[in-house]
């Protein structure tokens, strides 16, 4: 499975409507810009739900804290520490490599950064892909992504799709959450308070937004993405 950071309810749809149960499940993780994956598949090791299960072959895949260090267990940035062929030398229209370099190549000196953010699990080694590194919201002086917020609430059954974004309010920084709900359900406070429940379950109280709101719909691009 792959395409966007696959969560465990992904693998357990699949292990609840399958026939035979002994199957390999595993997440893959990979980016346009790199012309390829930065996780493989080991089948002679164990695939855990949630985790993309090992680095692609050759490939130095590394989790940076803000100081550059390579760490385990903890949130960091998804780089490259070591340069691959696969890796673009130009991008089209920019001219003396600036966009590629202020994109890419300067958070980290000479080191590749795909401005991703993922942890790395001490025990299993998996990969824990938790979205975009630029995507980052700040609330009562707590930092947050909607990535956070989306992995926390995709166990509730009564939304259909949701967007979390920031606004400046009254010189501070809050969170909203838009939430489109399915057929027969309305934003009572009884699901506002599921939803803060699942959110505070996976982070702390700091991370459930100040605000929640019903919509009738939820904008997406061509593709489907939010």
């Amino acid at each position: 499975m792959g395409a966007s950071p696959v969560k465990r309810r992904n693998y357990e749809f699949i292990f609840n409507n399958i026939k035979n149960r002994n199957v390999f499940i595993g997440s893959q993780y990979g980016a346009t810009e790199m012309f390829g994956d930065f996780t493989g598949f080991d089948y002679n090791l164990p695939s855990y739900l949630g985790e993309c299960q090992v680095p692609t072959l050759g490939l130095d895949f590394q989790c940076f804290d803000e100081n550059g260090k390579s760490v385990l267990g903890q949130r960091g940035e998804v780089v490259i520490a070591t340069p691959v062929p696969s890796l673009p030398i130009y991008l089209w229209g920019d001219k003396d490599n600036k966009r590629l370099r202020d994109t890419y190549l300067t958070k980290y000196e000479g080191v590749w950064c795909q401005n991703d953010e993922c942890w790395i699990n001490p025990k299993t080694r998996g990969i824990v892909v938790i979205g975009r590194s630029d995507d980052t919201m700040k609330q009562y002086d707590d930092l947050l992504s909607s990535s956070d917020i989306y992995f926390a609430i995709d166990c509730v059954e009564e939304l259909q799709d949701y967007i979390c974004v920031s606004q400046i309010w009254e010189e501070d920084e809050r969170v909203i959450l838009f939430v489109k709900l399915k057929k027969g359900f309305s934003l009572t406070d009884a699901l506002k308070k599921k939803i803060a429940a699942a959110v505070e379950k996976e982070f702390t109280k700091a991370f459930i937004p100040r605000v929640m709101l019903e919509v009738p719909d939820i904008p997406v691009i061509l593709f489907d993405f939010i």
